[in-house]
């Protein structure tokens, strides 16, 4: 038995720190779709540098998100 598998999708997640509110740490995350698999990992960080560079909240992460679909091959 084998296993084929393939890249079904790439994402980014992009987390920001937004301060700290009531004693407690604010963030949230933004994912978005339809990365080019083929990306490189300068392209990839430099896009989610520029995304967050024109927001408010501090760019604490960003991660690669990827889908891939495994098939068991007789």
């Amino acid at each position: 038995m084998a296993i084929e598998k393939s890249v079904e999708s790439v994402g980014m997640k992009v987390t920001v720190n937004h301060g700290e509110k009531e004693g407690k740490i604010v963030k949230s995350s933004k994912t978005y779709g339809d990365v080019d698999p083929a990306v490189t990992d300068e392209a990839f960080v430099g896009t989610a540098k520029a995304i967050t560079g024109m927001q408010e909240p501090i760019r604490e992460k960003q991660v690669k998100v990827t889908a891939e679909e495994m098939v068991e091959i007789a």
